[in-house]
């Protein structure tokens, strides 16, 4: 699984530019257990066309994202 999410997150960001990752976050869109909200970010499964990747964004300096696998959801 680590292998395919990293190729999959290799894809997204080489396929994106920044106003395509920007857009495609949406904020607030993951909720923890406790109640803390994090901005969300979709990708496409490499593995599965039918699935994508969840990641919450926990952070971000300057161009790079701080990501947190959160799941993977069947479309």
């Amino acid at each position: 699984m680590e292998n395919n999410i990293l190729q999959s997150l290799n894809k997204y960001f080489e396929n994106s530019d920044n106003d395509r990752i920007y857009s495609d976050i949406e904020p607030d869109g993951y909720v923890t257990d406790y109640g803390n909200k994090y901005p969300l970010l979709r990708i496409n499964d490499v593995a599965n066309s039918d699935a994508m990747l969840e990641f919450a964004v926990m952070g971000q300096m300057y161009d790079v994202l701080n990501l947190s696998y959160v799941g993977r959801m069947k479309g």
